[in-house]
């Protein structure tokens, strides 16, 4: 059997491409001072699987990125090699890559758990994150197909659970808005408050509020002592929340709905 050229070119380039991922991942393991296990194995197995552990290892104690990533292009052909292996005989249920990825990020996820024992460790590693991922892919099209089988009328007894109820979902919008509108509210009324300071205070308040500056260093700005300044913030303070209650409570007392004429000649008296 021959191979076309292109075949041959291809083959070429995976193999250069393989090849730089190699020198990366010892350049990386050389600036964090750690060297390849088995890197002086006879069968390239062997050296590949102690390049993958020893990255692995490296990533857990450094959580560098760019050794993570380096991993991944190292790692990734074999993985997905692994994943269709595994997923062989199931038909289209499942996709690959999906797998693939969840496996990748629980790797990611998870890297004090692993355990460089060996040069093989992060094989054996990865293929059971491999496998709970292709459970949990199993899991999730079981509980599709049951739901998907079941018939209307038990579909319409078994709520979601998960799903918040539209009755709760509407509460919490219109409460959402109320706060929304009870504090855009206050804060004219503040505003309005603010207004009614003298210019000292205002400018007091702004320099202590606003731009949080120390009493000490305002008084010495405004040549007064410290105790002074205290005493204009307070009052000022004061002025402030009386005003914006006195506001606030307005449109209360108006509406409020005046008392029949027995019950207030009975309170009089």
């Amino acid at each position: 059997m021959t191979c076309s050229p292109s075949q041959t070119a291809m083959r070429a380039d995976s193999s250069d491409g393989r090849e730089r991922i190699r020198t990366r991942a010892h350049q990386l393991l050389g600036l964090h001072g750690a060297e390849a296990l088995a890197a002086c194995a006879v069968d390239d197995a062997t050296r590949d699987a102690g390049l993958a552990t020893s990255l692995m290892d490296v990533f857990r104690t450094t959580a560098d990125r760019e050794v993570f990533d380096c991993l991944v292009q190292w790692v990734g052909p074999q993985l997905h090699a692994r994943i269709r292996s595994r997923l062989r005989g199931m038909g289209a249920m499942f996709d690959a890559h999906e797998i693939l990825q969840d496996t990748i990020v629980n790797i990611y996820r998870y890297p004090d758990r692993f355990l460089a024992s060996r040069p093989g460790a992060f094989a054996a590693w990865s293929s059971t994150i491999v496998d709970n991922a292709i459970r949990r892919q199993m899991r999730c099209q079981r509980q599709g197909l049951d739901v998907a089988l079941s018939a209307p009328e038990v579909l319409q007894e078994h709520a979601d659970l998960a799903a918040r109820e539209p009755c709760l979902a509407a509460q919490d919008n219109e409460e959402c808005s109320a706060t929304a509108h009870a504090f855009g509210l206050l804060l004219l009324c503040y505003l309005a408050a603010f207004k009614t300071l003298s210019e000292r205070e205002q400018f007091v308040l702004q320099m202590v509020e606003v731009r949080s500056m120390r009493y000490a260093e305002l008084a010495t700005l405004l040549a007064i002592r410290p105790e002074a300044l205290k005493m204009i913030v307070f009052r000022a303070r004061k002025r402030i929340f009386d005003r914006t209650a006195s506001s606030l409570a307005a449109p209360l007392a108006a509406n409020k709905p005046a008392l029949p004429v027995p019950l207030r000649a009975r309170a009089i008296a």
